[in-house]
């Protein structure tokens, strides 16, 4: 009775070729998961920022058209100013009104900046009076964690990873090179939402907002301006949760998963042809092998179950080792790069794992064409002569 033809002998005695084509497949695993670690790392670490954040603050800048008033309508535009004036308080007025909405304050505002691996992210941070300052920080949940609270004007406080992506540091003249000596880091805070806030210094700022105090339940701020007869127009300004979500799934997510698609189609595509080109050689050197066993006595299905048997074997090696090197890789990725630029990542990702045992499913699929073909060309031993 014939013994099974074993998948081990084979890649136990042929170890310099077998580790060549491990290899390959081992750092191609780690390539595909060490560039999904670095780019998604920007879908990560803008959520806080561009998820949370808007759940807790919101700002409308909005024109007088939005309140119902025609500047043509007026003498002067001194009793235009007064009426959008009134117009205006009458509105912050209403909003402290609606249930899920804290506070409604008409204040300047500055921006900050986070940089992720594909380009950065700039967000708002109000500029309140001192006074104002402990309740922005209880809103947000922040907490102050180094410094000390504002106290002069210009004096601002924050997020401690705000500062490590920044590279700034407590004491620090805060964007030096946008605003220069205005505003000073007088204090470091930590929060969920890496708030942000400060004192105004004069009139530098990043434009006038009504800054909205608001909760899950009320962070839709275009809807409830709506609500309250606010006539929103093109050159009306609202920078809410809704907004936000907009950004982040078309700026954000689909941004990084348009570069992912590319670049894994790009490897795969690749991969698929060495691949190819490496095991259809890789069988032609065994053709003499494979004659062998037809002569004596094992038929073409054995023959294919043995080749498959060593394939599964052979990816799985490399797919085994692959995913070994990169979790270690990204493990350094995370504590050299990522974590010290106050980045978001993590080491394991599910989904792009699932993403690269798919792709060594479909080589797999793919290189039973050229198997099927070499099947075709066994012969008995008289084709070890040809």
């Amino acid at each position: 009775m014939k013994s099974k033809l074993s998948a081990w002998k084979y890649v136990k005695n042929n170890k310099r070729t077998v580790a060549v084509l491990v290899t390959a497949l081992a750092l191609s695993c780690v390539a595909m998961y060490a560039i999904y670690v670095l780019l998604i790392t920007t879908t990560d670490s803008l959520r806080p920022i561009m998820l949370e954040l808007p759940k807790k603050v919101s700002y409308a800048s909005l024109t007088g058209k939005a309140y119902g008033l025609d500047a043509a309508s007026f003498e002067d535009n001194e009793a235009y100013s007064k009426a959008y004036d009134e117009a205006q308080e009458e509105l912050i007025r209403k909003l402290k009104e609606v249930p899920g909405i804290d506070d409604a304050i008409y204040t300047q505002i500055q921006g900050s900046t986070y940089q992720a691996v594909m380009g950065g992210y700039s967000f708002e941070m109000p500029l309140l009076e001192v006074d104002q300052i402990q309740g922005f920080l209880d809103h947000v949940g922040a907490e102050l964690v180094d410094g000390e609270m504002p106290k002069e004007p210009g004096d601002v406080l924050v997020d401690e990873t705000i500062l490590k992506n920044q590279e700034m540091i407590l004491g620090d003249w805060y964007y030096k090179e946008w605003f220069g000596e205005t505003f000073r880091i007088s204090g470091v805070i930590r929060s969920k939402s890496m708030a942000c806030v400060g004192v105004p210094h004069g009139f530098n700022n990043r434009g006038w907002y009504i800054v909205v105090y608001n909760d899950e339940t009320t962070m839709d701020l275009s809807k409830i301006l709506t609500e309250l007869g606010i006539q929103l127009g093109d050159g009306d300004e609202i920078i809410d949760s809704k907004a936000y979500l907009a950004s982040y799934k078309k700026d954000v997510e689909g941004t990084i998963d348009m570069v992912l698609s590319t670049i894994f189609t790009i490897v795969m595509t690749f991969l698929a042809i060495l691949v190819l080109v490496a095991y259809t050689s890789f069988m032609r050197n065994r053709m003499n092998e494979y004659c062998l066993y037809a002569s004596i006595g094992y038929g073409r299905g054995e023959i294919y179950g043995m080749i498959l048997r060593e394939m599964i074997l052979l990816f799985g090696l490399g797919l085994g080792t692959g995913m070994l090197l990169s979790l270690v890789t990204a493990a350094i990725l995370n504590a050299l790069i990522i974590e010290p630029k106050g980045l978001v990542g993590y080491v394991f990702y599910g989904r792009q794992v699932l993403n690269i045992v798919s792709t060594y499913v479909f080589l797999m699929g793919i290189l039973q064409l050229p198997i099927l073909m070499n099947l075709r060309r066994i012969r008995t031993i008289d084709a070890i002569e040809d």
